[in-house]
This record gives structure tokens, sequence and C-alpha cells, in this order.
């Protein structure tokens, strides 16, 4: 991926110094590898489509497959390859540039006469980017000569995170914007769950809770998905099946192995072929189960009870590292056997006992106002 940047360096070099003009309403976005319609971008992207008639927004899919479903769906003239001089050259007249991972085009100086927007995707809990141990040189070293050189303006949700996103990106915090993140406007949609799910789901169990277990992907070994000496799969079916309970568990797609001994009538796996992008379910889940995914941050917002399995966390703070003491920002229990942790799950679906932990972490990760979507566009049109 790096070296195919920098190929891409000496042809955009060419194509935009026949480019002078920036067009304030032509808004460009993109994602993963020009190759995704997903995150942040993907939601301001819609939102503006449909709520701004003087915006000419274009998304940037650099794969024909993908491109022609998006065609399909919304129209071929919003979606734009810039493998292609036509491409390069619309992206080039744009005024504004929103991404959430990579650039629409690389090079050096993009943002003359243009903002260009880092939505990012999340809130980080683990080290990322220039902060990340495992990060390589590579990867390190264009973040600290294009990213930065770029980068007009970048997302926080709080205060408490400005100088860490700043220094994950190497930007100035003056830079740093505290906006929501748009995706996180769906957490505030009416969700009809039963519907949603049985759509998606088949022969599905009676069930009153649904829960999400959705640990972090390892590079180096499989997830332990009940890490527990005294595991009992029958005891966890019998459990779930007494208290009717549904678990979704969402793992990378990558653990198909790790999957198939754990699907039962009350387990189902809710990966990537069923939802590429899981916020919209938030609503419809009772209890969120993670380790160090950062989506129990964003679950913060609606104010429901979480429950961490850490088991391997001396290893993985070593190997990543966080940007807060896991214990003071992880506002739920952390059994360490089954029976544990059925005990804690009951108790979290009636006590909830760390509401107000949940409150004070709350108010420090999130002081960006929901919906959110509404003010970026003001905000980005108004300056």
């Amino acid at each position: 991926m790096f070296f195919q940047k920098i190929k891409m360096l000496a042809q955009t070099a060419r194509i935009r110094c026949k480019v002078k003009d920036r067009d304030r309403y032509l808004w460009i976005f993109s994602s993963t590898g020009n190759r995704s319609f997903n995150y942040n971008s993907k939601y301001l992207f819609l939102y503006v489509k449909d709520h701004y008639p003087m915006i000419k927004p274009r998304f940037v899919i650099n794969d024909d497959d993908l491109r022609g479903e998006l065609a399909e769906r919304y129209g071929a003239e919003y979606f734009i390859d810039t493998r292609t001089k036509e491409g390069m050259r619309m992206a080039f007249g744009a005024g504004v540039w929103f991404t959430s991972a990579g650039l629409p085009v690389y090079g050096r100086h993009l943002n003359e006469n243009r903002r260009i927007i880092n939505l990012w995707h999340g809130i980080p809990l683990k080290k990322i980017v220039l902060d990340d141990r495992e990060t390589g040189f590579l990867s390190k070293l264009y973040h600290r000569r294009f990213a930065r050189e770029n980068i007009t303006d970048l997302l926080a949700e709080s205060s408490a995170y400005v100088p860490v996103m700043a220094g994950a990106f190497g930007v100035p915090e003056e830079r740093v914007r505290i906006w929501g993140q748009p995706r996180n406007d769906l957490l505030f949609e009416d969700f009809l769950r039963e519907e949603y799910l049985g759509k998606r789901l088949h022969d599905l169990p009676e069930y009153d809770r649904v829960i999400l277990y959705a640990p972090t992907f390892r590079k180096d070994e499989a997830v332990r998905l009940f890490p527990f000496e005294d595991d009992d799969r029958k005891a966890w079916e019998d459990f779930f099946e007494e208290h009717r309970i549904l678990m979704l568990i969402r793992t990378h797609a990558f653990e198909k192995e790790v999957q198939s001994k754990y699907v039962s009538p009350h387990v189902r796996f809710f990966n990537e072929n069923l939802e590429e992008d899981i916020t919209h379910i938030l609503p419809g889940i009772d209890l969120l189960m993670t380790d160090y995914s950062s989506i129990y941050l964003d679950y913060l917002l609606l104010d429901r009870p979480m429950l961490f399995l850490p088991y391997d966390l001396a290893d993985y703070e070593k190997k990543h590292g966080f940007y807060m003491p896991y214990d003071t920002c992880t506002p739920g229990p952390k059994p360490e056997t089954m029976r544990a942790c059925m005990e804690e799950i009951l108790a979290a679906l009636t006590k909830d006992a760390y509401a107000e932990e949940r409150g004070a972490l709350r108010a420090k990760m999130h002081e960006a106002d929901y919906p959110c979507m509404e003010r970026i566009c003001r905000d980005v049109l108004e300056s």
C-alpha cells in the first residue's frame, strides 16, 4: 500500500498542476484504501447527498465491482475512480475532502485552497498511527511526511482527546475540531430489533434480551471468545435459554475456524458478511461485551451496561499501549470465570451497578452534541 501511494505521486503532480480552480461546493469523500464505502465518510456522504442539494458529493471507490453496486443503489454520478485521470481531475477540483482512512489521491501540499478533513473512525482506546508500537516504519514515515502536511481538520469528540488525536496524526492541536462522529447519529434513530434480526438470522429462538460480544482482532493468534478455565458450551446454552438471551458475536472475517464451535440456537455470529458497520444495531443491544474494542466508547452514548473480558491485558498493552489506564476507563465488571461471568451478565441486566461510572466516562469522552452531521456541514460551509 505504501509503495502504491508513492507511485501515484508523479501522476498526481502532473494532473494537479493543470487544475487550478477549487469548487467549494464539490466535496470528495473517501475511506479505507479508497476501496471501501464505510465509516464516518459513508454516513456524512449520504447525509449531504440527501440534505444539501447545492453540494456535489462524490465518493472515491477504486474498486470496479463495488463502484458498480453503489452506482445501481445510489446513482453512478456519485462515485469516482481516482486511478483515472478524470477521477483525479475531479478530486483536485474539489474545495473539500473528507476521509476516514487515507486520502482520495496522494501527494504533497494538497491542502492549498482546500480543506482536508480527517473524520477518522472511532474514539481510540489503544494507541493508533504514530503512537502505535506496531505501526511500521514506512507507514509512520508516510503519516509524518504527507498526512501531517495535508490534514487541515481532524475530528475529536472531546477536549480530553484533542492532544491524543493531534499527537497520533502529528498535527497541531489547533487543527482538531470537537465534532461528533457522523456514524453515531445512527444511535439516535428508530431501530426495529426483532424485524431487523429476523431478516438476517434464521430460526431464532425466543428471546427478551440481546448481548453483543465484539472482541478485538489479534494479528498473532486467534481470539479466545470465552476465556475461562471452567468454560462449558452446554452450560452457556442452558443459561441463555433459561434467561431468554440471544448473544450475537462479532469477530474478524479471518476467524471462521474460531466461530464454528460456538454456534448454538442462542449464540449467533453477526460479522461483516451480514452487516459491514454495526453501529446502527447498537440501539437494539441490551448489554455490550468486549475487551479492547473502542465500540464500547460509542455505546456509552446509549447509557447501557457493558462487561469486559481482557484475558490478555498485559500482553496486549505491551504490544499496543492505551491512551488511558485500562481499569479506570472500562466501567463494567471483568469476570475471570464462566460462573462469575453469568452472574455479572444477570446483574448488569437488572441492577446495573456501573451507571455512575459510565456517566462520568461519557461526560469526559463525549462533549459533542448529537445528531452532529448538520452542524459539521454548516461549519464547513460557513468557514
